[in-house]
């Protein structure tokens, strides 16, 4: 199906729905079509069929938002009144729906009611002059009474359905208190009201309908509730399409769910993009959409006071959930007013409230496409830039693998040219903060966006590049500063590729928090981060869980990583499992690392096996590389191999280079490989000596008593603290040598 003939059936769904919705006014079509608020009708009908003569009546309120489905579940009620022959013997339901804007008093409603009882029950009843009574009161008692009569000599009584109640009773004052006293004195009317909100009129102790109604609220459509309402219009306009959609697309049922906040109304605009699903167009049929619910959300917007508009407009703008001090700093209204105005928002389902362990709680507009709409129609071009709206939307509506589709089409129109300047800015905003995206890409839609020439100076909102960002960081950790540089890292908001969360798990490790390290290496692994894996598997090596450490290296090397084929080897010879160790270093070897090369000639030398492999690789290993450590090990390699080329000279060389292990380890080497003269000279070297001798002063006396240096009182010169381990040392050295088969 080609996109125009999309674009036009998304534009006939919603002009059929709305022949279907007003063919909905006929009974039977709205029988036929009501498939959702279910439970409510049945427990409504299920309490009027159970109640007796003399039973109080039992007051209904519907409390639910604008799109919520009270219009439709009242007709329902009025038509199960009308169809049930045991109800409708006893009862007559009065509708006033279309009546509602003339009433602002009690009086008002009974002229109706009066009305409808002669127009259409044929109820010989009259309405008295107005004129003829001294007060409101009494002329309203007056109309009552008419009623009642009717009632009593026709054996019925009323089904009052009134919609928009809250916006009756907000005009009441002491017809309130008037209305109660009636209502319970007599059992001739029952009311069955809808409402927007949870007016103080019914909460309030000291209002005249507190506690009076039982209150039925019409919480947000379930997934599996919109999923009958979708396979309903599509079976009911024969939309093909419409049915498709919800057989091959579960998961975007939930999105459909959450974008709408569960409201049937606002659903049937959603539904126009699902019939338009055009990947190249998405921004304008998203703009197309807003405007299309741009009469239901701005009647919603306009229905509330100035101040609860504030709050929800900078609510919407902050988009996630924020707190009272936010919208205080926002607002510029105190705290204890913003509080007040919040539960009353929240009352009226505007607004969800998070509830967090701690006092100060978190607030967001309910209804996350009504947030969007505020944020595309109501802002000012700096504020629409800044908002995320289109990326949550991408987001929910799109899985990754469409996600990264549609951002790698917009990188090639941003290269080509081919897109329009203000929807380009958007967009790259938009995929820029993707958390499907990864570092590379984000850095890409920014680059060419950046490319891109206007004279608008729109680029200013575009985020840094992740290389910018990662800069910042890599010099926070030089300093130290850990905490910003977390700071930094958190506010990244692409995760796809699990290069924030391995920054965070090298944070946290250099905090010397190695439990939130492990948590972090193991989300980037979920992304799919190599690295992570090998950090990973370091992380449990340090800590001797040998287990973990060897599964997570074999899952680095699976990924291809060379550097886990040297560090598992070195895992498995610190381990004492040499064979194992010889295999990996084998492997890396392979693959060019020039590191195995080295510790292969030390394995090796340190099972006292394969000589000229040793030197063959060791020379190898310096031929590419001749730090310090192989220039240390080349040199006892080759010793054992009985070349002596300037020993003692090389020996001083890798002595200054200021590397104490490798020093500490050359000494000992040296002094196994029979080398005691030249060991002694480093000791007594006018330059090093004296340094060599602090820094090993347990090698020097070994050194001294290996060589049977005639000292006086050397014995007793030995510190206490240090001889024996003197002598471990030296006991380990003809240990080593018995190896090498220097002494029997």
């Amino acid at each position: 199906m080609d996109n125009t003939h999309k674009t036009n059936l998304g534009n006939w769904f919603l002009d059929q729905l709305t022949v279907f919705q007003t063919a909905n006014s006929d009974y039977k079509a709205v029988k036929d079509n009501f498939i959702v608020r279910t439970q409510e009708i049945e427990r409504i009908i299920g309490s009027i069929k159970s109640k007796g003569d003399k039973d109080p009546q039992q007051h209904e309120l519907i409390l639910g938002r604008r799109g919520s489905g009270k219009s439709t579940l009242l007709k329902r009620i009025e038509l199960e009144l009308i169809e049930n022959p045991a109800l409708n013997k006893l009862y007559i339901p009065i509708n006033l729906a279309e009546e509602q804007a003339g009433i602002f008093r009690l009086f008002d409603l009974w002229e109706q009611v009066i009305y409808e009882l002669k127009q259409r029950q044929n109820f010989d009843v009259k309405i008295p002059e107005f004129s003829d009574f001294k007060t409101e009161g009494s002329y309203t008692r007056k109309l009552y009474e008419i009623i009642h009569d009717a009632c009593l000599s026709n054996k019925k009584k009323i089904v009052l359905l009134l919609d928009n109640f809250d916006r009756i009773v907000e005009n009441f004052t002491d017809d309130g208190s008037l209305l109660r006293e009636i209502l319970i004195n007599y059992s001739e009317v029952q009311i069955i009201a809808g409402s927007t909100r949870m007016d103080e009129h019914f909460w309030s102790y000291d209002k005249p309908f507190y506690d009076f109604f039982r209150v039925h609220r019409l919480e947000a459509l379930s997934k599996e509730e919109i999923n009958l309402l979708l396979n309903h219009w599509g079976d009911t306009l024969n939309i093909s399409v419409l049915k498709d959609f919800v057989k091959n697309n579960p998961g975007k049922i939930e999105n459909l769910r959450i974008l709408t906040d569960g409201l049937p109304r606002t659903l049937q605009f959603f539904i126009q993009i699902v019939l338009q699903n055009s990947e190249t167009g998405t921004y304008q049929y998203l703009k197309k959409t807003m405007d299309n619910v741009s009469p239901l959300f701005q009647e919603r917007l306009n229905a509330l006071t100035a101040p609860f508009r504030k709050i929800i407009y900078e609510m919407a703008f902050i988009w996630e959930a924020c707190s009272v001090k936010q919208l205080v700093e926002k607002t510029k209204m105190e705290s204890k007013l913003i509080s007040a105005h919040l539960k009353t928002l929240v009352d009226k389902g505007l607004v969800d409230k998070i509830e967090t362990n701690k006092k100060q709680h978190l607030y967001r507009v309910s209804e996350r496409f009504f947030n969007m709409w505020i944020i595309v129609t109501q802002g000012n071009p700096e504020q629409k830039r800044r908002a995320k709206f289109l990326s949550i939307f991408l987001e929910n509506w799109y899985d990754k693998s469409d996600l990264r589709n549609l951002a790698s089409l917009h990188i090639n129109n941003l290269k080509s040219g081919k897109i329009d300047y203000e929807e380009a800015i958007i967009l790259s905003k938009a995929f820029s903060q993707s958390r499907f995206l990864g570092t590379k890409e984000r850095d890409e839609v920014i680059a060419h966006t950046e490319n891109l020439k206007s004279k608008n100076n729109l680029l200013l909102e575009l985020p840094e590049k992740f290389s910018e960002l990662n800069s910042k960081i890599l010099k926070l950790i030089q300093n130290k500063d850990y905490e910003n540089a977390i700071k930094i890292t958190e506010a990244i908001e692409n995760e796809e590729d699990g290069v924030k969360y391995f920054i965070l798990a090298i944070l946290c490790k250099s905090k010397g928090n190695n439990k939130d390290a492990e948590n972090y290496y193991l989300e980037a692994i979920n992304k799919g981060h190599i690295n992570s894996l090998f950090n990973l598997a370091n992380l449990y090596d340090e800590q001797g869980k040998n287990e973990d450490a060897e599964k997570y290296y074999l899952k680095a090397i699976n990924k291809g990583h060379i550097s886990a084929l040297f560090n598992l080897a070195l895992h498995y010879k610190n381990q004492g499992k040499n064979e194992e160790a010889e295999k990996y270093y084998l492997e890396a070897i392979y693959k060019g690392n020039i590191q195995s090369l080295n510790n292969l000639a030390n394995l090796f030398y340190f099972l006292n096996k394969n000589k000229q492999k040793a030197l063959e690789y060791i020379q190898k290993a310096f031929e590419r590389e001749n730090n310090v450590i192989i220039l240390s090990t080349k040199l006892i390699v080759e010793t054992w191999n009985g070349i002596f080329n300037n020993i003692e000279i090389r020996a001083l060389e890798i002595v200054n280079s200021g590397n104490d292990e490798v020093t500490k380890e050359l000494l000992f080497d040296l002094l196994v490989q029979q080398q005691k003269t030249i060991v002694l000279n480093l000791f007594n070297h006018p330059e090093v000596g004296k340094g060599l001798k602090e820094k090993f002063i347990v090698f020097y006396y070994a050194t001294l008593k290996i060589n049977n240096v005639m000292e006086e009182n050397l014995e007793l010169r030995i510190p206490p603290e240090v001889k024996e381990t003197v002598n471990e040392v030296i006991e380990k050295i003809y240990t080593e040598q018995k190896k090498y088969g220097y002494i029997s």
